[in-house]
């Protein structure tokens, strides 16, 4: 924009107010062939930046207030048909409206940091929470697959529950903390069922199960096909225990001892696998001379 060489009419100056002294004389400027003064301050004032800022700001704006481009210092644009009663009541309009502006501000600030402060605190919380939910799930998915890895029912399960006890705690996905607990309240479940199963005797093979004897080389039986179990049925290979019978029988072997209930299950369990069992333990589990024992395991 080009400027004029001099003033060559009175202007009237900007409205008095928001604390801003300004400098004697404008400069005259053309702004789209129509003339205007540009009246600058000598510096800026916190109630003027309040002002703009607040709500009659847009109205000082389209009443010619403005900041200078390079300075950022107060202007004033009076064009030749300037209102300045009514430019002067925009200016205490907004005067008087700074203390509540200022409350308003205060507050909104102090709410912001509130929330920022509350979610500082809520993030923080959280990262406990999920600290101690890994370290929790972890201890328990190691815990239950050094002691119950045969009552995981997946191979693929314990294979990721493997991979995942190894990431650090506070590394492990709140996500894949709970995948781990899910697989451990499966394996438990797994338990539950095969021991609610078993409350009761199986009458078939009570009889036998009666016999102290009889009960002794039952869990003998029980623990020498869940030591065969390497493999937790997974694999069709006639060593240790079947699908239907896995959880089952590592249940029965972890027991000290049997009662005639627990023997009656286990001699029902162990008689779907008497191929695998020395003539000496089936004869002491069934009775059987070694003639039958034979056609037994030939069946």
């Amino acid at each position: 924009m080009p400027y004029e060489n001099r003033v060559t009419r009175a202007w009237q100056g900007p409205p008095q107010g928001l604390g801003l002294t300004w400098r004697p004389a404008p400069r005259e400027l053309r702004v789209s062939g129509v003339l205007k003064a540009l009246w600058t301050a000598e510096a800026t004032t916190q109630d003027y930046d309040d002002a703009l800022a607040g709500p009659e700001g847009r109205h000082l704006r389209t009443v010619g207030y403005s900041r200078d481009r390079n300075n950022d210092l107060p202007v004033f644009w009076e064009g030749a048909h300037l209102d300045r009663p009514a430019a002067q009541v925009l200016v205490n309009t907004a005067s008087n409206g700074l203390k509540a502006f200022r409350e308003k501000l205060a507050r909104q600030h102090a709410e912001a940091a509130a929330r920022e402060a509350q979610e500082a605190a809520d993030r923080e919380r959280q990262a406990a929470e999920d600290l101690d939910l890994a370290t929790r799930a972890i201890a328990a998915a190691r815990e239950s697959l050094a002691k119950h890895e045969w009552a995981w029912a997946l191979a693929d399960d314990v294979t990721r529950a493997k991979r995942l006890v190894l990431i650090p705690p506070a590394q492990l996905e709140r996500r894949l903390a709970w995948a781990l607990e899910m697989y451990v309240e499966r394996a438990e479940a797994n338990i539950s069922r095969a021991m609610a199963s078993m409350t009761a005797v199986y009458e078939p093979e009570a009889e036998r199960a009666a016999i102290e004897d009889v009960r002794i080389a039952a869990l003998e039986g029980c623990r020498l096909l869940t030591a065969r179990d390497s493999d937790r049925a997974s694999v069709v290979n006639r060593a240790g225990w079947g699908r239907t019978t896995s959880v089952k029988g590592h249940v029965l072997a972890g027991h000290e001892a049997f009662d005639t209930i627990l023997a009656s299950h286990a001699l029902r369990a162990l008689r779907t696998h008497r191929r695998q069992l020395p003539a000496d333990l089936d004869r002491r589990l069934f009775g059987l001379d070694g003639e039958a024992w034979i056609a037994a395991s030939a069946a």
